[in-house]
């Protein structure tokens, strides 16, 4: 029955997260019939990329000592470490800028993507506010403040897409997209901060720096193996948009962006908010007890499963009609890509958030090895269409393809970790 209840706090709790997340993605749904017909698929190819590396830099700000914020077990210990996260973001941020000033002119170049050199200070810009507001999110996944989380998922989304139609009315193309995009990812960072500044405040005299040491080490997994395996998770899911953009260019990169962003809508509305409600409870249960997690895992993967299936099928079968009815005639493609990309959807849905077990459970090499199978897979599927020559929709078909099967086999190797632990406590 206490399982069931912990079930029930988690989905409870994903439903806020949810019907935030949604209305956000909503609200971006909706602006983007308006946006493909003021930006051309160049431009939101150079937004695909500008996203892609964004997501590769924002993981080094804080060497993922942020998705550690849930798991002390008092709040003074707690402050020490976003402390901590802080000071490594600001510092990891003074160094990425000295990177991309020397490095953005080859590197974007050989992305086929010149036309984002003018707007390279704007991914610093990105990188500070997505870190900070990380680090607040954490926080509010600790706090259990999920609806502060999921107002702020309004805000981003509203304020972004009116940027991004408002400068690009303007004529600031692409540039009003880069800064609508900005504002869609750190958006939040001032209500969120004075949301949970008097908790902050009260333990912040208790920070030292014996406390941040201590905590450097006590999560040095985290940097270990939680970095590593973060950015190749990252990359393995950028690599589309990278790969594209240096095989087929920026119009094919934009088609390919847009339909990515119509499958984030589903996978944030359930994959992601999952993830955050089901790694707070399960954090709060503890690695002591990992009968709980397990029946609490064995309910949300059912549910998950049932959940996954009317946007998998919905893409499925009537992605690329709807992509043309909803965004232009000229989208078209977007959708086809849509239809291919949604096949690891419910693999996906069902897998992503059972890797917090490993956080919990203090297996952050596992994860790591997940992910170095993982990126190695999809170099594979890209090298070869490299080789071959595939076309776009082939290649995408193969990558779908093999993503569903890492998912699967992660979800089954997540799951036996549980029951392993379960069986050495009762051997205890």
């Amino acid at each position: 029955m206490r399982s069931q209840s912990n079930t029930s706090s988690i989905f409870k709790n994903m439903a806020v997260l949810a019907s935030g997340t949604g209305i956000a993605k909503l609200v971006g749904l909706l602006s983007i019939p308006i946006i493909t017909r003021i930006y051309t698929p160049e431009h939101m190819g150079v937004l695909a990329v500008f996203t892609a590396l964004v997501a590769l830099i924002v993981p080094i700000g804080t060497l993922r000592y942020s998705v550690a914020l849930p798991l002390p077990r008092n709040d003074r210990l707690a402050v020490n470490l976003a402390v901590l996260c802080i000071a490594l973001l600001v510092g990891m941020s003074f160094f990425s800028a000295l990177i991309l000033w020397l490095l953005a002119d080859p590197v974007l170049q050989m992305l086929n993507m010149q036309a984002l050199l003018p707007y390279w200070w704007l991914l610093i810009i990105a990188i500070v506010g997505a870190g900070f507001y990380e680090i607040l999110t954490q926080w509010a996944t600790r706090e259990k403040a999920f609806k502060p989380l999921a107002k702020t998922k309004v805000w981003q989304s509203t304020i972004g897409a009116i940027v991004k139609i408002s400068l690009g009315l303007a004529g600031l193309k692409p540039l009003g997209l880069l800064i609508g995009q900005v504002v869609t990812q750190a958006g939040g960072i001032l209500s969120l901060s004075l949301g949970f500044y008097q908790n902050f405040w009260a333990n912040l005299p208790h920070v030292s720096r014996d406390r941040m040491i201590f905590l450097f080490k006590r999560y040095a997994d985290f940097p270990k193996f939680r970095l590593p395996s973060q950015f190749l998770l990252v990359f393995s899911s950028q690599t589309p948009l990278l790969f594209s953009a240096w095989l087929f260019g920026a119009e094919t990169t934009g088609q390919l962006g847009l339909a990515l962003m119509a499958l984030a809508l589903p996978i944030a509305l359930f994959g992601q908010t999952t993830g955050q409600a089901y790694y707070a409870e399960i954090a709060k249960v503890g690695k002591k007890n990992p009968e709980k997690i397990y029946k609490i895992t064995r309910n949300v993967t059912k549910k998950l499963l049932f959940l996954s299936l009317p946007p998998f099928l919905i893409l499925l079968i009537f992605g690329p009609i709807l992509f043309e009815i909803t965004f232009g005639a000229q989208w078209r493609q977007a959708g086809v890509f849509a239809s291919i990309l949604a096949i690891y959807l419910l693999a996906q849905f069902v897998s992503s958030p059972l890797v917090n077990i490993l956080s919990v459970f203090g297996r952050q090499w596992i994860f790591l090895r997940i992910n170095i199978v993982r990126s190695i897979g999809i170099l594979f599927v890209f090298c070869l269409a490299r080789f071959w020559d595939f076309s776009p929709v082939i290649t995408l078909g193969i990558y779908a393809f093999a993503l569903s099967v890492h998912y699967f086999f992660t979800a089954v190797t997540v799951i036996n970790i549980v029951r392993r632990e379960c069986v050495i406590k009762c051997n205890i």
